[in-house]
């Protein structure tokens, strides 16, 4: 079968390329709330099932990384429960060869033309004519894959994104209790945590002693005003605001990526009786690429904030607010550390403006199991340090948004109110991007900055 071939744009992410070929760009303002893919967009015709088509190898091979993650858009439909799969297409002895690849789809929303991922080995160092690659439909006793696939368990009150055994991030649903004789305030839900490295670290903390209201990842935001009250959605001690989990929107494993959807209430406790302010979604795509080869996870988290009522929320200039990390339970004032993309520090890189941040410290050796698992687990033993990068894009307001940097905690958040005020409007939809890279050791800032690079394109 004739194939077609063009030029793809390829993006290292630490030992692993990533590169996307598609049809059409993704529609930043379509209803859709996917993280936007790690991806080089490449204007390209899309293929058909069954359609050989070349990508060029020395695109494939920049940076010489194990896995590559590339995806391609269908002219077709594909029915639900379809089932496809990559192939390698490759010539010997004058017969096509075909090697199957780990493959996953998903339905696109701005137009019908699905787009199918799949995680290719390292390509061939030497020049030529290209890679070669085709689509098929498949029966569901051809779709196993070589690779451990990604799961999401579903418990009573939470969501556990796994790699066969190995534990990446915790969704907690339900409303967590704070510890005993600590005010029960501090509970929340709608948050992230534990975060884990692939060697088992935990790069979050819930309820520290010093913040108890920081828990985990989360977004909420602090001084605002609302039908002229002034909520408070971070301070959860003072009782005027908090953000809770409202619904399980979806979810969706496989060997390529999992992701979850669920829907958050930022909700104004301020006055005679409660009322949501804010809708938010947030959806969370988990990858399957680095793992303890490469001694990271990678991540995607998309927050999409509506107005729940008819009445705007408006959130003054103030200098912490937004999208937050508490780093793990050891990393103190004396031991935990930060570096921007601009090479800024704790000392000097508060209210900077950067691409991105890198938090991270020491592992010390698990001395409880308690349930909150703020302390790594026995799993974590031989890793002596352990990070969390977090990436903002392009497309945020106020890009690049202001990050506060707390001068003795372990804890960052990405900031526009800093900036000014601004507010959310009615029929006003706000998007934001993040990338997480939760990693064990330490990275180089050249390898955070090509993550970067891919995710902003």
């Amino acid at each position: 079968m004739a194939g077609r071939q063009w030029i793809g744009h390829g993006a290292v992410v630490l030992g692993t390329i990533i590169v996307m070929v598609v049809g059409t760009k993704v529609d930043a303002q379509a209803p859709s709330i996917s993280p936007a893919p790690p991806q080089a967009v490449a204007e390209a015709p899309p293929v058909r099932l069954g359609e050989r088509f070349t990508l060029p190898s020395a695109t494939a091979d920049r940076g010489g990384g194990r896995d590559r993650l590339l995806c391609v858009r269908l002219v077709e439909p594909l029915p639900p429960g379809s089932l496809v799969r990559v192939f390698s297409v490759s010539d010997e002895g004058g017969r096509e060869k075909l090697q199957p690849l780990p493959s996953q789809w998903e339905q696109a929303v701005a137009d019908s033309a699905p787009r199918v991922w799949w995680i290719a080995p390292a390509s061939p160092k030497t020049p030529g004519n290209g890679e070669r690659f085709r689509v098929e439909r498949i029966e569901p006793s051809a779709a196993a894959n070589d690779r451990v696939p990604l799961t999401i368990e579903r418990t009573s009150d939470a969501l556990l994104v796994r790699r066969g055994e190995m534990r990446i991030l915790r969704y907690n649903m339900s409303h967590v209790e704070p510890p005993p004789g600590v005010d029960a305030k501090y509970g929340r839900s709608a948050f992230i945590h534990p975060a884990w490295t692939p060697a088992g670290a935990v790069a979050t903390d819930q309820f520290p002693p010093d913040h108890l209201h920081q828990s985990g990842i989360f977004l909420a935001y602090t001084k605002t005003v609302f039908e002229g009250r002034e909520p408070n959605f971070w301070d959860l001690l003072g009782g005027k605001g908090r953000v809770r989990f409202e619904a399980l929107k979806g979810i969706v494993a496989g060997p390529v990526f999992a992701e979850f959807q669920v829907a958050h209430l930022h909700v104004d406790l301020s006055g005679p009786m409660e009322k949501p302010a804010l809708r938010e979604t947030w959806a969370v795509r988990v990858w399957n690429i680095g793992g303890p080869e490469d001694r990271f996870w990678v991540w995607d988290l998309t927050s999409t904030a509506r107005c729940a009522s008819a009445s705007p929320l408006k959130l003054p200039q103030y200098h912490y607010g937004g999208m937050a990390v508490r780093g793990g339970r050891g990393w103190t004032a004396n031991a935990v550390r930060f570096l921007t993309s601009e090479g800024l520090e704790r000392a000097n890189g508060n209210h900077s403006r950067p691409r991105w941040c890198d938090m991270s410290g020491p592992v010390e050796p698990a001395s409880r199991a308690d349930s909150n698992e703020s302390v790594p687990g026995p799993q974590a033993t031989g890793v002596s340090f352990a990070g969390v990068a977090l990436l903002t894009h392009p497309g945020n307001f106020r890009f690049p948004e202001p990050l506060r940097i707390h001068p003795s905690m372990p804890y960052m958040v990405y900031t526009p109110s800093q900036l000014g005020e601004w507010s959310i409007e009615p029929e006003q939809t706000r998007t934001s991007r993040y990338r997480w890279l939760v990693h064990d050791g330490d990275l180089p800032p050249e390898a955070i900055e090509r993550v970067w690079q891919a995710f902003a394109r």
